[in-house]
C-alpha cells in the first residue's frame, strides 16, 4: 500500500472528485487543524483525510460549506478512523447534522489492548506500526495562506499511518477477544460527546440548593447563547466562579446583579438584562420541576472503601493489561460503593456494564460482600494482589 500522492482540495471541481472517490471506501482516516483560541467554537482550518490508496488535505478556508463531505463521512456503512476524537466528532456532527455512525478511535483502542493511553499520535505511530512522524507543526498558524509544504506534509502525516494502525489494533483486539470492548467504548465516546452540549453543572454546583439550581442552569444557558453570539469563550463572558454566586444570590435587579464584586466584564455589561430574565424563569420554575440536587453527606466508609478499591482496580488493570484511566476512576469507584450500601435507592453504576464490567463485578462486588479477601502474590509482577475466595472457620 503507497500513501505518497497527496492531494491538495481547494477548488469545487476537486472537492466533487474527492466526494466520489470518499464514495466508495467504507473506511476513512479523519485528523482536523483548526485554531480555538479566543473563540466559542474551534475554528476549522485543514481537514485531512486518508483511503488505502490517497491523502486528501481539505481547505475549509477556500472550500467553506463542507456539508457534503460531512454527510458522507457520517454515513451508516461508513467508519472514521482517527486519535482523540472528540473534536472530529462535533466536526461531523455538526457539518452532517448527526452523529457519525461508526468512530474508531485509535487512543482508546490502544488503551485497551496494552499500549497504554492516552498515548499522542506520535507515540502511536511509534509503538504501534514503527513509523516516526514529525511533530514541529503542532503550533502553526493553520489559517494563514499559502501553506508551506513542511506544513502539509506535517498535515499528512497526520493521516499516513491511521489506516495501517487500525488493522494492527484491530487484529490484536481479535487475537485477545477485545474486539466488542474497543466498539463498545468507541460507541459510548461518541454518544459522551452528542451529549456535551450542556453541562451545566459545574464546579461549585454541588453546594446549592434546587432553587438556585435553577438559576444556575437558566444563567449557563444565558451565557452559552451569549458567547456563540459574540463567537467568545464562555469565561469572557462570565467566569464560572461568579455563575456559581449569581445562582447563589439570584438577584432580581441590574443594580442586585452588579453588587456583586467582580462583575465587571465588559460583555456582562452588554448583556446584565439578559441575566435578570434567566434568574426571573429560574424564580417561575414550580417547585416539582426544579432540578435535583446531587449533593450528599458520604458516610464515612465510603472515603476509606474507595480508596481500598482504587488499588484492586490497578491491579486489575495490570492484569488485564488494560489502562487503568479507562477502566474505572475515582468518581467510578465512589458510585460502586454508594449503590452498595443503598441499592434500592441507587441505580446500578454504569461502569458495572459491558467490558468493564466483565472486569470489575466478580473481584470488586466479592471483596466488598466479604466472599473474597486480597492478598499479595508476587512482588516483582505489574499485577502483584492476588483475589481469592474467603474461608470462614
Amino acid at each position: 500500500m503507497s500513501l505518497d500522492q497527496t492531494l491538495y482540495i481547494d477548488s469545487a471541481q476537486k472537492f466533487e472528485d474527492l466526494l466520489r472517490r470518499l464514495s466508495s471506501q467504507a473506511v476513512v482516516g479523519l485528523d482536523t487543524e483548526f485554531i480555538s483560541e479566543g473563540r466559542y467554537e474551534p475554528e476549522l482550518c485543514l481537514v485531512q483525510l486518508s483511503t488505502p490508496e490517497d491523502i486528501f488535505i481539505v481547505d475549509p478556508i477556500v472550500l467553506p460549506d463542507l456539508r457534503p463531505m460531512w454527510k458522507l463521512l457520517a454515513a451508516p456503512g461508513r467508519e472514521i478512523v482517527t486519535v482523540a476524537a472528540r473534536q472530529e466528532i462535533k466536526f461531523c456532527a455538526k457539518g452532517a447534522e448527526a452523529s457519525p455512525a461508526c468512530v474508531l478511535d485509535l487512543q482508546v483502542a490502544a488503551g485497551l489492548l496494552g499500549f497504554g493511553y492516552p498515548l499522542s499520535h506520535t507515540n502511536l505511530c511509534l509503538r504501534i506500526v514503527n513509523a516516526r512522524v514529525n511533530g514541529g507543526e503542532t503550533f502553526t498558524d493553520w489559517r494563514k495562506r499559502p501553506l508551506r509544504p513542511v506544513q502539509l506534509e506535517y498535515a499528512a502525516d497526520d493521516v499516513r499511518y491511521l489506516l495501517p494502525m487500525r488493522e494492527r489494533l484491530l487484529a490484536r483486539a481479535e487475537k485477545l477477544n477485545r474486539t466488542n470492548w474497543v466498539r463498545g467504548e468507541c460507541d459510548h465516546l461518541v454518544r459522551a460527546v452528542m451529549r456535551d452540549d450542556e453541562r451545566w453543572r459545574i464546579s461549585g454546583s454541588a453546594r446549592l440548593s434546587r432553587r438556585q439550581l435553577a438559576v444556575l442552569r437558566e444563567v449557563w444557558r444565558w451565557r452559552d447563547r451569549q458567547a456563540r453570539g459574540l463567537n467568545v469563550p464562555v469565561a469572557r463572558v462570565l467566569g464560572d466562579s461568579m455563575l456559581i454566586e449569581v445562582a447563589r444570590r439570584a438577584p432580581a435587579t441590574v443594580d442586585d446583579l452588579f453588587s456583586i464584586r467582580g462583575l465587571d466584564s465588559r460583555l456582562l455589561r452588554k448583556g446584565e438584562q439578559g441575566v435578570i430574565d434567566a434568574v426571573a424563569v429560574a424564580r417561575a420554575i414550580p417547585e416539582a420541576e426544579l432540578p435535583g440536587n446531587e449533593r450528599r453527606e458520604d458516610p464515612p466508609q465510603v472515603a476509606v472503601l474507595t480508596k481500598l478499591l482504587s488499588v484492586a482496580v490497578s491491579n486489575l488493570a495490570a492484569e488485564t493489561d488494560v489502562d487503568t484511566a479507562l477502566l474505572a476512576t475515582t468518581s467510578d469507584l465512589q458510585e460502586i460503593v454508594r449503590w452498595f450500601l443503598d441499592p434500592d435507592s441507587l441505580p446500578r453504576p454504569d461502569v458495572m456494564e459491558g467490558w468493564r464490567g466483565d472486569i470489575l463485578q466478580e473481584s470488586l462486588i466479592g471483596f466488598l460482600e466479604g466472599r473474597k479477601v486480597v492478598r499479595v502474590g508476587n512482588v516483582r509482577r505489574p499485577n502483584p494482589l492476588i483475589f481469592e475466595p474467603c474461608t470462614r472457620d
